[in-house]
């Protein structure tokens, strides 16, 4: 049953003021609002939210954060502001490593609703633990899986759950950067696009050090996925020297290619200007979808959850279910066979 809007804005905090919570939207390409606190911002002119505190190790950069939000309640310990200022929504912005324990805090804290970074941890383990206590709380949490709010990719799953590319067949998802830390985007699209994992088989990339065995670093690769439902996936994310994000989708009667750099195409079998007797797959135009902003997007599904009127598109079950197939490529590596999930592994990412 959906809850009461509260008359007055919920109480916001951050806990961590770097790039992803506030600086980006100094960066005059990106369109706006593209942090945690611009989506903030947004929503307080509906009087929805306020920020009304923040913390953050580096004393520098918690003083220009406050001063350019005016937002007076500045904290070195984020422990120090929970207990403090008990916030009912809490964005937690740190690295990866730390997420863990400032999951269980903030709900310890009292908070009603938990804006995440991804990846959700670094460890099956960890994951597990944010799950569990955020689930025990009753904390409402959304991962920064940002597709999930995104209007071109929601019709793209519409198209394909509707049959409008035929059978899914084949996904193959190319970036730039890691497994963990840019590839549990690829990840969490891939699962939401074609479901469920059975198996996945890769290899990583050189490594960069001698570690111990339950501890690697994050790195890229290439991996082959088989999805529950037949369809097949391939992911290429090995380093490049510019940046690299899209999807091709591929269906028995259609194909869909997305990614960023605006790319957004849709084609359909017609008769062949080649060849008599065969059909091709020619463009046609993309269908309408809603353009929303994504960040605004995420933080009023997070308030629409805290009150009952809406589901988490993206919660820490999805956010793991993304960080298990990043990790499962990390064991097929080591193991030099292919990995079946449910994922049992005790291994631990060294990740931002």
């Amino acid at each position: 049953m959906a809850l009461k809007r509260p008359s007055s804005p919920y109480r916001a905090a951050l806990i961590g003021c770097g790039r992803v919570a506030w600086m980006l939207e100094d960066d005059p390409l990106e369109k706006k609002p593209c942090t945690h606190m611009g989506a903030y911002m947004e929503l307080a002119r509906m009087g929805r939210v306020e920020v009304t505190a923040a913390s953050d190790s580096d004393p520098a950069r918690l003083r220009e954060f406050g001063k350019r939000y005016v937002v007076e309640r500045l904290y070195l310990d984020y422990r120090e502001m929970l207990s403090q200022e008990a916030p009912q929504i809490v964005s937690i912005c740190a690295y990866a490593p730390e997420r863990s324990e400032m999951v269980k805090d903030a709900t310890r804290a009292g908070a009603k609703g938990i804006w995440c970074e991804k990846a959700l941890a670094t460890s099956l383990e960890e994951g597990r633990a944010i799950i569990e206590v955020a689930e025990s709380t009753g904390a409402q949490m959304i991962v920064s899986h940002m597709r999930r709010w995104s209007g071109e990719y929601a019709k793209a799953k519409e198209i394909i759950d509707d049959g409008g590319i035929g059978s899914l067949q084949s996904i193959t998802s190319h970036f730039s950067g890691s497994f963990i830390h840019t590839g549990t985007h690829a990840f969490d699209v891939l699962r939401w696009l074609a479901g469920d994992i059975e198996w996945i088989e890769g290899t990583l990339e050189d490594s960069t050090g001698s570690l111990p065995w339950d501890v690697a670093d994050d790195r890229g690769g290439r991996a082959f996925i088989k999805f529950k439902n037949g369809a097949h996936g391939a992911v290429f994310a090995e380093s490049k020297g510019y940046f690299f994000f899209e999807f091709d989708i591929i269906g028995s009667h259609g194909r869909i290619r997305i990614g960023n750099n605006g790319l957004l195409e849709y084609y359909r079998p017609s008769p062949s200007r080649h060849y008599t007797g065969f059909k091709e797959l020619y463009m046609v135009e993309f269908p309408e979808y809603e353009n929303g902003n994504i960040w605004t997007g995420a933080l009023t599904n997070l308030l629409d959850a805290v009150e009952g009127s809406a589901g988490s598109r993206n919660g820490p079950r999805d956010a793991l279910a993304a960080l298990e197939a990043a990790l499962a490529i990390h064991e097929s590596d080591r193991r030099r066979e292919r990995v079946y999930l449910p994922l049992e592994s005790r291994l631990k990412i060294r990740s931002r």
